[in-house]
């Protein structure tokens, strides 16, 4: 895309800020473009010896990450909105059917306008208020399209069907890949089929150990609009667990793909850095959350900082965070006004403000 683009434009003559941001980040967002990654603050609490080993890893790799406060559960992927583009964040009810049922889960719901700071995503970017019921784990975004299974629909049987398909489309401004529901699956999350790896190209887990026949039919509808590339782990006895890999979580070119102490794992790992040849996979282990019944990407909401949203991430952001971020990935991608836009503010780190985004600053 980043070539394309250059063909298009002359970045020399690039002299618009929301320009060149829109130009870098395109009409949609996938995880590679993300920078940084919360967690619930239930998170330490609730699986410690993860939470310590994702901070290590995410300390090492220079990546931020954060802590969401007045959160009820760790599945923050379910309830954090989904962010489309630079500034463009889809809210949407979180009333998911299975925590409906008991008093204890319904206490696990979390309300999202009570989390700390989020309505500083309201205030300057495009969001949007979808009126359905979803969870977030049930949105797989593939570049220019999202996959997402039919419970969808049963979760919002008070409109039809193309109502439905209707406001999600609008909302999300995609084509979706609506994929059958496994009922023996309760939650009906697509980030447990799916998950993008670049290129129109998706890894999709090992279904066919588990229902051979409904992985027929995902391959079958998913192959009508994406490359699909199955795992397959060549193991004498399968696990009842190795659903989990495909639940991996990556920020920009760090992928963290789930470990559970069995054959499988190093498998995993293989596959999904060999779909992945420009990334770092590290494995991490992660049975704390998995035997809870969800996995990294479950657990995590990784998103671009960006001036509509530094509000969010605090004083530090506000200051010197965004700006710089992504003037490194720009500067990366070869673009000459971000790389000496890099080297005036650098050696002021300290001291700069971030300029009006209206014009370059001279």
């Amino acid at each position: 895309m980043y070539n394309k683009v250059c063909h298009m434009m002359n970045f020399k003559k690039a002299t618009n800020w929301n320009t060149l941001y829109e130009i870098y980040y395109g009409n949609h967002m996938v995880d590679g473009l993300t920078d940084t990654v919360f967690f619930s603050d239930k998170l330490p609490e609730k699986c410690p010896t993860l939470y310590q080993s994702l901070d290590n890893i995410l300390k090492d790799n220079d990546i931020d990450h954060r802590l969401l406060s007045q959160t009820n559960d760790i599945w923050c992927r379910d309830y954090m909105p989904i962010q489309m583009s630079e500034k463009r964040f889809i809210f949407y009810k979180y009333t998911p059917d299975y925590l409906l049922q008991t008093k204890h889960n319904q206490k696990s719901i979390t309300d999202v306008n009570l989390v700390e700071n989020i309505e500083c995503l309201r205030q300057d970017g495009e969001y949007v208020d979808l009126k359905l019921v979803i969870d977030g784990g049930n949105v797989v975004r593939c570049g220019d399209k999202i996959v997402m299974t039919e419970k969808v629909f049963y979760e919002n049987k008070n409109k039809s069907r193309n109502e439905v398909q209707r406001l999600l489309e609008e909302a999300f401004e995609c084509d979706i890949i609506f994929l059958p529901w496994d009922r023996e699956e309760i939650y009906g999350h697509s980030d447990g089929i799916v998950h993008y790896v670049g290129d129109n190209r998706v890894l999709m887990t090992n279904y066919a150990d588990f229902d051979a026949a409904i992985a027929r039919q995902y391959l079958k509808k998913l192959e009508k609009y994406v490359e699909v590339i199955p795992l397959k782990y060549d193991v004498k006895r399968r696990h009842k667990r190795s659903w989990a890999y495909i639940n991996f979580l990556q920020i920009g070119k760090l992928v963290l793909v789930p470990q559970l102490g069995i054959a499988e794992d190093e498998q995993a790992l293989q596959q999904i850095a060999d779909a992945m040849p420009s990334c770092k996979v590290i494995g991490v282990p992660a049975l704390e959350a998995v035997r809870k019944g969800g996995a990294l990407n479950c657990i995590s909401w990784n998103v671009a900082t960006t001036r509509w949203n530094n509000g969010f991430m605090g004083e530090e952001y506000k200051m010197h965070g965004h700006p710089i971020s992504w003037i490194k990935k720009a500067a990366e991608k070869g673009c000459e006004l971000a790389a000496g836009t890099l080297s005036r503010i650098l050696p002021e780190r300290k001291h700069y403000e971030a300029p009006h985004y209206d014009e370059y600053p001279s």
